[in-house]
């Protein structure tokens, strides 16, 4: 072997480990409702990853370096969900020992009317004044607060929960995952979904700016622009995405959209078309038409629609377009959609498909 060849080698790929559809629902609120943005971004790559995209393709996507996204599979792996919070470090030492951290962490995790005292659920004042007078902890209430978050508990709504009732999971999981991983022979893995609805206002975000001024965006309580839904396929192995905004989601303009889909490829291919399972996707007239047009349609299970790739690009697509951005009318958000799916695609563009969404696009 040279001597230099493992300088040369591209390093093995990285994958998270799999995700139970608990975990996968978790991980997708956290990718759109985190408060801090960087958990947001550790989630997207966390559900682009459990798509079994590859570490360069996913720091494409999301415009970071490669390191990164295979150092935020690796520490979910090894620590879960807590690699996800932000790192944040200093401070003078705790004053309180190991044991009695441990012992106020398990207080709060039990409801008060399990320990004598008539309430439903711990406030910080009740729950400091009452390890006070237990004799477990003194602690100020910013320092309780403290000791609870690093410990990764936070006050919050109770949540119901969901697990995936299909019979059929693993089996439509892995049709799925194995048309990601093999392109067929005969034709073009397209995943398609929608995103929205999307309101004409002013979306915050996050952006550089000199500190203690952030930038501004108007305030407006008037809405009278309706909203609309940002429809998308992604080809899957020719890395390419393809979107239009619509008013409604409609069973109609599904398929109306699918149509432009299929005359972006030649009839004798065939599309193995992934998507979910929302009723408006899979009516009579969409199964007719895709037996009749060379189209196999590809389930997601159910609620698994993170499997369908698409995803990951719409989060990608609302934090570098919608967020942060004041559109004037729906015409410019349809222009700077259009915008970043160019920049996106890159050099992946292609004169034949550029030549058919010209004919096919609507204003």
């Amino acid at each position: 072997m040279h001597p230099n060849l493992e300088v040369v080698m591209r390093p093995p790929e990285v994958f998270v480990r799999g995700l139970s559809p608990a975990e996968a629902q978790r991980l997708k609120r956290a990718s759109t409702g985190a408060k801090h943005r960087s958990k947001r971004i550790r989630a997207m790559v966390l559900l682009a990853s459990a798509t079994e995209m590859s570490a360069p393709e996913i720091a494409r996507l999301y415009m970071t370096d490669e390191s990164h996204v295979r150092k935020v599979i690796h520490e979910f792996n090894e620590r879960g969900f807590p690699s996800l919070d932000p790192d944040y470090r200093g401070g003078r030492p705790s004053k309180t020992t190991p044991a009695e951290r441990d012992a106020v962490v398990a207080l709060a995790r039990t409801r008060p009317d399990h320990q004598g005292v008539a309430l439903t659920r711990w406030s910080i004042p009740k729950l400091s004044a009452h390890l006070e007078a237990a004799g477990t902890a003194v602690l100020s209430e910013t320092a309780l607060r403290a000791l609870l978050d690093e410990a990764g508990l936070s006050f919050q709504r109770t949540r119901s929960w969901k697990w995936s009732p299909d019979p059929d999971f693993r089996e439509k999981a892995e049709r799925v995952l194995s048309l990601y991983r093999e392109p067929p022979t005969d034709g073009p893995v397209v995943c398609f979904d929608e995103m929205g609805p999307i309101q004409l206002i002013p979306h915050q975000g996050s952006g550089w700016a000199p500190a203690g001024r952030p930038e501004r965006l108007r305030a407006t309580y008037k809405r009278p622009h309706g909203v609309r839904y940002f429809f998308g396929a992604l080809d899957v192995h020719a890395d390419r995405l393809f979107g239009r905004l619509r008013e409604r989601k409609a069973a109609l303009d599904v398929l109306g959209f699918l149509q432009t889909v299929r005359m972006r490829y030649p009839a004798r291919r065939r599309i193995y078309l992934v998507m979910d399972n929302l009723s408006t996707h899979w009516t009579k007239d969409i199964r007719a038409w895709a037996a009749e047009s060379n189209v196999e349609l590809v389930p997601t299970p159910t609620y698994a629609s993170y499997l369908n790739r698409i995803e990951c690009h719409f989060a990608a697509t609302s934090e570098f377009v919608v967020k942060n951005a004041d559109y004037p009318d729906w015409p410019a958000l349809q222009k700077a959609l259009a915008d970043y799916i160019g920049l996106r695609n890159g050099a992946r563009r292609n004169a034949r498909i550029d030549l058919i969404e010209r004919r096919t696009r609507v204003a």
